[in-house]
């Protein structure tokens, strides 16, 4: 009974910390997005299956066209779904905008409401990092400890309160280990669990693919324990092969090729150090290194005395390779073409907690200075967790769209012209602007290169193309955001402030407002 009431009051805790702060943050464009996917992907299928009933598509906010070529659209019925099937799953978590859709009819598009989506999954998380730990390690401490870090671990509440997959991915993972490692000694419906949960996977992430090496691997270090249940094992990893062939044709080819991805490259080391700073503070990073040094040095010490001892050596081994087979594969793949950034490999996060316990549960065991340095690194991780979460609760980090929108609606007027720079940030914006009815632009382009290296557009056609959009207009607004990525020379306020002259402005989290006046 003790274990099941460690495990509710953990849940409890783990909900209460990303529940009490779940819309401190605005909503930024990738969980914009999000919404519009799950509005126009399954908008799109219907079009194909029973385009009588599919009507006109109507998004909550302005959304830009879905990211699926049109290639699809051509043929018979059964053509255009496979081809419109194929183009959506070559985007990341296809699946997930399709159960997103679902979630939404249910409770609305509120930022709590589609927030509380991720934040169900990933309350989830935490038994299921207890029961996958006592069913791995042997003992329900370790478990609970890496549930204890799984509850308060910035990181893990910064992604429980994100319109994104990266909640149901971990759960999934462990759902898929959990039902694999179950199934090794019980068989039966376990091998189900374990497939179920990992094709599921294959379609909410683009690396969830992953999994099948690391369940493989789990397999030959387990290999006398599911030895009479060798059938429903290989059964089970055949028929995780047939969903992910579609996937497979199109991803075997494409993480072979040389290409840029808009992703900085990273040496090896660089990448562990970006996981080991995110898993041990959040996303402030505020503690480093001290609490990395607290929590991996828990994991190391629970990851040798694991190798250490014949009994666990399986168990150490098979949580060591669960978050590093990933992070080698997209080192390697990133070699030719860039692709890390750390939210991907989150779901290796409940082994290093997972390992962090085994080792804070082998430090309890000894007596003395050993204990006093546990009870010290524990306190040291709970400062820091708890001065992190303070900092994603009280500070704005993402783009502060909602602070903007509010600025401007309060002082809008019917006929003023707002334009966004860069224009992708217009979505975000008409998600909280009140009015609908609102005239707007998209700030132009003008980062174009020749071959020399030189820019295409000079400062004079832009000023043409300025003078064009605003027409007669007496004020426009300028709603600015990573504008580099879109006009690095500035030319597009540059022209505004010529023509124009400066009335107003505010400065929000990584967004700027400024009102021109003729």
């Amino acid at each position: 009974i003790r274990p099941l009431w460690v495990l509710v009051v953990l849940t409890l805790v783990a909900f209460g910390v990303r529940a009490g702060s779940l819309t401190a943050q605005s909503l930024w464009r990738d969980e914009v997005d999000a919404l519009c996917y799950a509005y126009e992907f399954p908008h799109l299928l219907l079009q194909v299956l029973a385009p009588q009933r599919a009507g006109d598509l109507t998004t909550p906010c302005a959304c830009p066209p879905p990211p699926v070529s049109a290639d699809w659209a051509e043929g018979d019925t059964r053509q255009r779904a496979v081809g419109l099937v194929g183009a959506m799953i070559r985007q990341n978590g296809p699946l997930y905008y399709f159960l997103l859709r679902g979630w939404v009819a249910l409770t609305g598009y509120t930022e709590y409401a589609m927030r509380y989506f991720s934040l169900l999954f990933g309350v989830l998380c935490v038994p299921l990092t207890a029961v996958l730990g006592k069913r791995v390690l042997g003992r329900w401490g370790p478990g609970n400890i890496a549930a204890g870090l799984m509850a308060l671990a910035p990181y893990m509440v910064w992604y429980g309160q994100e319109v994104k997959m990266y909640t149901l991915v971990p759960f999934l993972v462990l759902l898929g280990l959990y039902g694999l490692r179950r199934a090794m000694d019980e068989g039966g419906i376990w091998w189900a669990v374990q497939v179920i949960a990992t094709t599921v996977l294959f379609y909410t992430h683009i690396w969830g693919a992953l999994l099948i090496a690391v369940q493989a691997l789990w397999l030959l270090l387990a290999w006398p324990r599911w030895r009479r249940r060798w059938r429903g094992a290989l059964v089970g990893m055949a028929l995780l092969t047939l969903p992910y062939l579609p996937l497979a044709l199109w991803q075997l080819p494409a993480a072979l090729a040389r290409r840029e991805t808009g992703f900085p490259y990273h040496p090896l080391g660089d990448m562990a150090a970006v996981l080991l700073n995110g898993w041990s503070t959040g996303i402030t990073g505020w503690g480093w290194p001290w609490s990395a040094m607290a929590v991996g040095g828990l994991a190391a010490l629970g990851l040798t005395v694991g190798l250490a001892r014949r009994s666990l050596r399986s168990a150490a081994l098979s949580l060591a390779l669960w978050p590093t087979v990933p992070l080698l594969v997209i080192w390697l793949i990133s070699l030719r073409q860039p692709l890390f950034t750390d939210r991907y490999l989150i779901w290796g996060a409940p082994a290093f907690y997972l390992l962090a316990g085994q080792g804070a549960a082998e430090g309890w065991k000894r007596k003395g200075a050993a204990r006093y340095l546990l009870l010290a690194a524990g306190l040291l991780i709970l400062v820091v967790f708890a001065a992190n979460l303070y900092l994603q609760a009280a500070t704005p980090i993402k783009s502060d769209f909602r602070a903007a929108a509010a600025y401007v609606e309060a002082r809008y007027r019917p006929g003023d012209l707002i334009v966004f720079q860069i224009p992708h940030v217009h979505y975000i914006f008409d998600y909280y602007f009140g009015p609908t009815d609102y005239r707007w632009a998209d700030g132009l382009y003008t980062n174009h290169r020749t071959a020399e290296g030189g820019y295409r557009l000079s400062e004079e056609m832009v000023g043409r193309w300025m003078a064009v959009v605003v027409g007669d207009r007496t004020t426009v607004w300028l709603v600015a955001s990573e504008v580099p990525m879109w006009d690095e020379r500035n030319l597009v306020q540059g022209w505004l402030e010529t023509a124009f002259r400066r009335d107003d402005e505010a400065h929000f989290a990584r967004v700027e407002v400024y009102r021109y006046l003729r």
